[in-house]
């Protein structure tokens, strides 16, 4: 397949099979414009692979869909948005559940009772350290949430706006291929 076959097939989007002398099947993905070759090695090996038809498109998976962009968040966001000793927060794959993203309602904070300094002993400083020690954990844990929904929704603003301009560049893309029709129809009848 010639790099201009390429490129046309990169315009419609889609997969494209090509076969080299000495390579075997290579399988080509495109995805926003960008072409990515899969050596033979990755492709299933259940006998000859044939390209998928073009008038009877496949169901597609939107978690399968690979958007290529430039989303380098800063590292400093990414150690403030994961547990230390744990895995970095991957902001690309990471989903929240809706119950996460539910907001939280607002809680009146109970009133404070003075104990007097006659009544605070070892049991009372226990309990008051217990106490603190699990705001601590609390603060920290909604500390880290916050985070990590600020990385994630900025990964899904510059997704969003990749996404949007394909769109934009597709239905540009649309137009043509109407006009293109419109005017072969013209010239030479509906197909």
């Amino acid at each position: 397949m010639s790099q201009v076959e390429v490129h046309r097939e990169a315009e419609r989007g889609g997969w494209i099979y090509d076969h080299q002398e000495g390579v075997g099947e290579q399988q080509v993905t495109i995805v926003g414009g960008l072409c990515k070759i899969h050596p033979p090695s990755s492709l299933p090996a259940s006998g000859p692979i044939t390209p998928v038809s073009r008038s009877t498109p496949s169901p597609v998976d939107p978690e399968a869909v690979l958007i290529i962009m430039n989303f380098d968040p800063d590292p400093a966001d990414l150690a403030l948005s994961s547990i230390p000793g744990h895995e970095t927060f991957d902001p690309r794959k990471h989903r929240f559940s809706e119950e996460e993203l539910k907001p939280q309602p607002i809680m009146k904070k109970a009133r404070k009772i003075q104990v007097p300094d006659d009544q605070k002993d070892e049991k009372y400083w226990n309990r008051r350290y217990k106490n603190n020690e699990a705001a601590k954990r609390s603060r920290d844990a909604r500390r880290l949430k916050e985070n990590q929904i600020t990385v994630r929704a900025a990964f899904l603003e510059k997704e969003n706006a990749v996404l949007r301009q394909e769109v934009a560049n597709i239905r540009q893309e649309l137009t043509r291929f109407h006009s293109i029709l419109s005017k072969y129809e013209s010239q030479h009848g509906t197909l």
